[in-house]
């Protein structure tokens, strides 16, 4: 709660790419102990689902969404999902990653194709879906989340 006892994200809608476990699950837990409601994203449904139950049990409200956030068309289909569930969508939070850890001789050019497509078109492709709404809103927050590889591994 906030200095005026509300909670800091209530009547807010937030997406979470990445939310069927880790630093995503926790996320879209934290987002909705502080009152937003939740679309959990993930490329596993059973995944998201648990992160769902797991918000619900804690008092919040939330759906989940299988969605590959490196296919438009999955990512616009889930965006509208939870917009149209919801009534809104005021946060995006871009957590969705894989990791294909190796020097960059070893890697492989599928490895590198599936790291630049989750953490970058992914990030681009939910970026460019959910801003529709906030521009028509007139708010909006988006979130990139990256690792600690971001500053680099062996």
């Amino acid at each position: 709660m906030n200095q005026l006892g509300q909670l800091p994200f209530a009547e807010k809608v937030a997406v979470v790419t990445g939310a069927g476990r880790g630093i995503g699950a926790a996320t879209a837990l934290r987002l909705a102990r502080g009152g937003a409601k939740i679309g959990v994203i993930d490329l596993q449904e059973e995944l998201a689902e648990e992160t769902v139950q797991s918000i619900r049990a804690a008092g919040g409200d939330a759906i989940g969404l299988k969605c590959n956030v490196a296919v438009a068309e999955e990512v616009e289909n889930a965006i509208n999902k939870v917009a149209s569930h919801f009534g809104r969508l005021d946060i995006l939070v871009n957590n969705a990653g894989v990791l294909r850890d190796n020097l960059l001789f070893k890697m492989s050019e599928e490895d590198w194709d599936v790291v630049m497509n989750v953490h970058l078109k992914g990030s681009f492709l939910c970026s460019r879906a959910a801003q529709t709404y906030m521009v028509q809103q007139r708010y909006g927050k988006i979130v990139n989340i990256s690792s600690g590889s971001a500053l680099g591994n062996r």
